[in-house]
């Protein structure tokens, strides 16, 4: 009898040792990844940037190490003007393409400035306005580029209708709510009744979504802010804040 009550403590201990073992393994793994994953997500959004920051000037790079007047410069690392036209900027030491790809960077950086700065004046505001005259003139180009532009207006702060505003809404259906991003307000002519363009962003990716057009009082605000309402949608709902309310009789059952 005491020895099969000291199998039975062994065996309890065991088990308990292996549960505690593997509680502390996913512990620890859950840990990691809460540490890597930001940052692996963070590098390749800061990677995908920079890159296409560089790739927008790097032909102007290329284009003056292709030119007689840095045959000089290429001899001094041991490089000849037809390797870089034959490899292109590949055919260079890996300091020396990092260095190129950082200045392209910063090339493209200077030239956003110099064309900001123009555009700001009366010179350059009349230069744009006949160079979207002509764009207006082509049916699909036109279409294409006023859209972007006014996307770009108001992520940009430019716009008076900003995309600050988070609000409840009744989709798919009037019982169900989802999260919604007022992006315009408008009017109905014929009632005078208040519309708001609602933005509901799909989940995990908010990049995509749906544009409904709602009543004004058939919407509820949400005391968030967008950073929130963006944390809601990638989190599939699992960082929904303590508190989001529903109209009364929806919330009265």
């Amino acid at each position: 009898m005491n020895g099969k009550i000291s199998t039975s403590g062994s065996t309890s201990t065991t088990d308990r040792g292996r549960s505690s073992l593997k509680t502390r393994l996913r512990n620890r793994l859950t840990a990691g990844l809460v540490l890597v994953v930001p940052i692996w997500i963070t590098v390749l959004l800061v990677g995908f940037v920079f890159g296409l920051m560089r790739d927008a000037s790097l032909w102007i790079v290329e284009g003056l190490l292709m030119s007689p007047w840095t045959a000089d410069m290429l001899g001094r690392v041991g490089l000849s003007s037809e390797a870089v036209r034959a490899d292109g900027i590949e055919a260079l030491p890996s300091a020396v393409r990092w260095a190129l790809a950082a200045f392209s960077a910063l090339l493209t950086v200077v030239v956003i400035y110099v064309l900001g700065m123009i555009t700001t004046n009366i010179v350059g505001r009349r230069i744009v306005q006949t160079v979207e005259a002509l764009v207006d003139r082509v049916p699909f180009v036109k279409t294409i580029y006023r859209a972007s532009k006014q996307v770009l207006e108001t992520f940009a702060g430019e716009s008076t209708q900003s995309f600050q505003r988070v609000v409840s809404v009744p989709f798919p259906s009037p019982q169900v709510r989802t999260v919604g991003f007022i992006t315009r307000v408008t009017k109905d002519p014929r009632s005078g009744e208040e519309l708001c363009a609602v933005f509901v962003a799909t989940a995990p990716n908010p990049t995509t979504g749906f544009v409904l057009l709602v009543k004004r009082r058939e919407l509820i605000d949400l005391n968030w802010t967008v950073e929130e309402a963006v944390r809601v949608v990638m989190s599939g709902g699992v960082l929904l804040p303590d508190q989001a309310p529903l109209p009364a009789q929806a919330g009265g059952g």
